[in-house]
């Protein structure tokens, strides 16, 4: 049994150490919070211009698997847009990737949306988008994932001969960058006059 000076002494001191242990949890938390904010994407989640892709894919809304067909010759290009339904910036990117897609597929380029949300919020976000479903995969899976470098969304990847990487937007476009997405479209024009996303069956 206690000696009853030293529960009071216990008494006292349990709840300043509870007190102080939800204190130092707070500001680690914050502190992780403004880590993520403030560092850099780690280059091995980045997608780098002049890196070759292969085996990109995901879920169609058919519920199977299709592979991203990548360009083999220097007049195919390709626009991979990625994002995710509750992503703010996403949203806020959404009217100048809609008008950047449009304009690349006049231009010849095909274009295909990746999404990291789930099927239900993924296909609400394209219809009142106006996103083709037909031109948009769910589910990635982790190689996709990776190169794509899919923890950081909104971004455009420009894709060129064999599978590389010509351009990257990384973040939400603006005037300013949509402007210079648009420029490097119009350096680069396409020869599918399709505006299907060339998903391939398994």
């Amino acid at each position: 049994m206690l000696h009853p000076s030293l529960r009071k002494s216990l008494d006292f001191v349990l709840p300043l150490l509870v007190i102080a242990l939800i204190g130092s949890n707070i500001l680690l938390i914050r502190q992780n919070q403004r880590l993520k904010t403030e560092l850099p994407l780690p280059s091995a989640l980045a997608v780098h211009r002049e890196e070759p892709l292969h085996d990109i894919g995901g879920v169609g809304f058919d519920g199977r698997f299709r592979a991203v067909e990548l360009p083999h010759s220097a007049a195919e290009h390709l626009l991979v847009f990625t994002f995710a339904p509750r992503c703010p910036e996403c949203v806020l990117s959404k009217s100048f990737d809609i008008a950047l897609s449009e304009q690349a597929k006049k231009l010849g380029w095909r274009t295909v949306w990746i999404s990291r949300g789930d099927p239900d919020e993924t296909r609400a976000y394209c219809n009142a988008s106006g996103i083709p479903l037909e031109e948009t995969l769910v589910n990635p899976p982790y190689a996709t994932y990776l190169k794509l470098g899919l923890a950081a969304v909104p971004q455009v990847v420009a894709i060129g001969a064999n599978g590389k990487v010509d351009e990257v937007w990384l973040g939400r476009l603006n005037m300013e960058s949509a402007k210079a997405a648009t420029q490097f479209l119009l350096d680069h024009p396409g020869t599918q006059a399709s505006n299907t996303a060339h998903l391939a069956s398994p």
